[in-house]
């Protein structure tokens, strides 16, 4: 039964869905993110771009920031037991509001990724939240991104997309003229005017709340121990400990951590606590913040709940991208008093392939963290019998099947860990290459990066490139955001244009994989990550001696500095294929010196060096340049060497840029007919008055059927544009020819199932009632992905 729904447009990522919970009351919680890009020009602030011909999706007003849109909003509705559902007293908006919905109990805000209620406590909400990407405060613009983890008691609006953590404004920008008009009120006794041409909602907002805590990129001055300095932040889940004395467990938490409020980071792997001046999570004020189980290694926790045992049950979602990392999994976090429990650690080489499968199993990375001597015990068929006692043993398997098999280690005390290793018998892993991109390839944003895949398989014979699936991911810092895929026939994706400020890590991910038909379905991948030309230098990987310099002039808010000689620094793994030069932006108060970049090592092969001047102050920039000479395209470490004369800082580097065309490929106009449902898109009689129709007709290869795909946005035939009439935005829109003007008529961006979308009015160019009878003069429509938005362009 379907209980409640809300649009969402996928023509762009990012931020579409949340989380949902309960309360003592049986209401029902449910996040959704504000469905709106932060990249365009935006600058990593408020994505508040109200120009006509831009794609709404750059416009948060449109969601968060209206009270008639269930996006970029925490809901609260009560189900009932015929399947439709009530709106229980208290949410923000009563029912029967003009140009609101009553659903809404939180408004204004981003990603709210996880909810939590506490029942215990007047069913207070509490919530992680995503922010935005500015690594650095704009002057005249916004703060620096804040990210946080919000706390309500009752209905309200958190400010999104007009302030940002501790209640601090962004300016109102004027995406046409490039300049503000004036700071939002913020934190005030009345919220922000919401006057969007795409708001569908109240324009006088009700007043904004600010975060409970939150973690600035750059440092956090309120919160040091959520100092954010590298940028990467994903705050996660918030929840309340209950301690139960009553409760026979051995393995709850103790009282120590009664009404404390525990937080989680995904970016950063980590887990803290929040104290408040009442003792009370739900009334008092934060005061203190400590990490929590700070000697275990996290990987991207993602969700996390106390259980009926006391037990903390953590969800986390591993190395990787959309790519099911073995790390993914449910652990259980025990507190046990006195001494804790060794960790199991297990793996099988292979762990795939026909019988009689030998297979040898490592009990390597298993450790205690007393330091206790460890004992193991393997049971290879998980049939509760022991097989062997070494920790590291080998055993063949005769029969087919899903095995598991079962490692447990004992620290002598009384304590084990477990851990399950998986055997596939019976079928092989497929093997999958990506073609066409080397691994650490460059590219320019904008820039169509096209990739094929091809996978072979013991048992599945040959197989079709149309089965191999590729999806393309912008990943960013630590986490990725899928942009489209296709098959391993030939796969093309537009990088687009930039999606945050110079201060995010931003790169490319295309993953191949292919599932075979075995007894045992395995699925095999290969994943390449693809990097934007231009780097900042504190996007290293590892450092040796230079130091991370907060400096306001500098393109990201942040350079290279303290730079001795003979120090270096590792960044990510490159090809420089189709890579002819380098500059670098410099500064320097002494008499600077050379700057090598190599692979493989502090002493590999050398492929480009600058000589870097003084420059007269560390804040006064220059670039320099260089040529670039590479043994091979191939993938390798790359390293910057910095040396020179003297004690003193040699120099410091703020970013770098690769010249030449990379493995990424321009954009270009294209010609040739449009097809849908059989016929072409034609322009009647072949005349050239504006106004004339655009209609379908049997496809005959004459001029009035060519038309040219424009890098521009235009789609263009006979001279002319093709044109949504007088502007309109409404369904049943004709489409007509019009002289070109550059407006948002006459802007086109193409979608999924071959959609061609008008980004004004959001909707897709249609074949009207599905019938492409000879002259049927086209329109726009709500997109919908039927055969009569599906069009087959040149």
């Amino acid at each position: 039964t379907k209980l409640i729904e809300w649009p969402t447009e996928r023509r762009l990522c990012c931020h579409s869905a949340g989380s949902m919970t309960w309360d003592s009351n049986n209401n029902l919680y449910f996040a959704v993110g504000d469905n709106t890009n932060s990249g365009g020009d935006s600058a990593g602030m408020a994505p508040i771009d109200e120009r006509p011909a831009r794609d709404a999706q750059y416009d948060a007003q449109r969601t968060s920031g209206s009270t008639n849109d269930l996006r970029g909003k925490i809901n609260r509705i009560h189900p009932e037991n015929n399947g439709t559902y009530t709106i229980p007293a208290g949410n923000l908006f009563a029912q029967g509001t003009a140009n609101t919905k009553p659903e809404i109990y939180i408004m204004g805000v981003r990603n709210p990724y996880r909810v939590w209620v506490d029942r215990q406590a007047n069913n207070t909400l509490y919530w992680g939240e995503v922010g935005p990407d500015a690594g650095a405060t704009i002057p005249n613009r916004g703060p620096a991104a804040y990210d946080e983890w919000n706390r309500a008691s009752g209905p309200g609006n958190y400010g999104w997309p007009y302030c940002g953590g501790p209640n601090v404004a962004y300016n109102d920008w004027d995406f046409a003229a490039n300049a503000p008009r004036g700071w939002f009120p913020c934190g005030g006794s009345t919220g922000p005017v919401n006057n969007s041409p795409r708001n569908t909602g109240l324009q006088q907002l009700p007043p904004t709340k600010g975060a409970l805590v939150w973690e600035q990129h750059g440092g956090s001055r309120e919160w040091p121990a959520l100092d954010n300095p590298g940028g990467c932040g994903s705050p996660n889940h918030a929840e309340v400990y209950h301690y139960n004395p009553n409760l026979n467990s051995p393995y709850k938490w103790p009282q120590y951590y009664d009404n404390k409020l525990l937080i989680t980071e995904y970016c950063r792997n980590w887990i803290k606590e929040v104290q408040f001046d009442n003792g009370n999570a739900a009334t008092g004020n934060p005061t203190i913040i400590e990490p929590v189980v700070a000697g275990m290694s996290l990987i991207h926790p993602i969700d996390m709940e106390f259980g009926p045992d006391g037990s903390l049950y953590m969800l986390e979602y591993g190395n990787g991208y959309f790519s099911g990392d073995i790390a993914a999994g449910l652990y259980k976090i025990n507190y046990v008093a006195g001494g804790r429990s060794p960790i199991a650690v297990g793996s099988a080489t292979p762990n795939n392939g026909l019988t009689p499968l030998a297979v040898s199993f490592s009990s390597a990375g298993s450790s205690d963290p007393d330091g206790d001597s460890l004992t193991f015990t393997w049971d290879f068929d998980n049939n509760g019998s022991t097989d062997s006692t070494a920790p590291n043993p080998s055993f063949t398997y005769t029969t087919n099947g899903d095995k598991r098999a079962r490692l447990t280690v004992n620290d002598g005390t009384g304590r084990s860990g477990t851990t399950l290793v998986t055997v596939v018998v019976g079928n092989n892993r497929p093997t999958v290459n990506l073609g066409g991109l080397p691994a650490g390839g460059l590219f320019s944003w904008g820039d169509n990066l096209t990739s094929t895949a091809a996978a072979t398989d013991p048992q599945d014979g040959t197989i079709p490139c149309a089965t191999v699936v590729i999806r393309a991911a912008l990943g960013h810092q630590e986490h990725a955001h899928e942009e489209g895929q296709g098959t391993g026939c030939g796969f093309t994706i537009n990088t687009g244009p930039v999606h945050a400020g110079p201060d995010s890590m931003l790169f490319f991910v295309l993953r191949g994989s292919y599932t075979d038909r075995g007894p045992v379905p395995l699925t095999g991948e290969k994943e390449i990550t693809l990097w934007p030309k231009q780097w900042q230098a504190e996007h290293f990987v590892t450092l040796n001696g230079p130091q991370v310099i907060n400096q306001a002039a500098a393109e990201g808010g942040k350079r290279l500095g303290d730079i001795q000689n003979g120090e270096s620094v590792r960044h990510h793994p490159v090809s420089l294929k189709a890579i002819t030069g380098v500059k670098v932006r410099v500064s320097s108060a002494n008499a600077g010196g050379v700057l090598s970049f190599r692979f493989n090592s502090p002493t590999g092969p050398e492929v480009a060096r600058v000589t870097v001047p003084g420059t007269g102050g560390w804040d006064n920039y220059t670039e320099v340049t260089a040529p670039v000479t590479k043994p091979d395209d191939n993938t390798h470490d790359l390293y910057l060497v910095f040396t020179g004369s003297g004690t003193d800082a040699l120099y410091d580097v703020d970013s770098y840029t690769f010249t030449g065309p990379g493995v990424g490929v321009p954009p270009t106009n294209r010609t040739g007919e449009i097809r849908g449902m059989g016929k072409c898109v034609d322009i009647n009689g072949g005349a050239t008055t504006d106004g004339t129709r655009i209609q379908m007709w049997d496809c005959n290869g004459g001029t009035s059927q060519r038309w040219t795909i424009q890098t521009d946005g235009t789609i263009r035939g006979l001279g002319k544009c093709l044109d949504v009439q007088a502007s309109g935005t409404a369904n049943g829109t004709l489409i007509h020819l019009w002289t070109c003007n550059g407006t948002g008529a006459q802007q086109w961006v193409s979608g999924p199932n071959g959609s061609l979308r008008n980004p004004q009015s959001s909707r897709c160019l249609d074949i009207p009632a599905s019938n492409p009878s000879n002259g049927r003069q086209l329109q726009i429509y709500d997109c919908n992905g039927t055969g009569a938005q599906n069009w087959t362009l040149p």
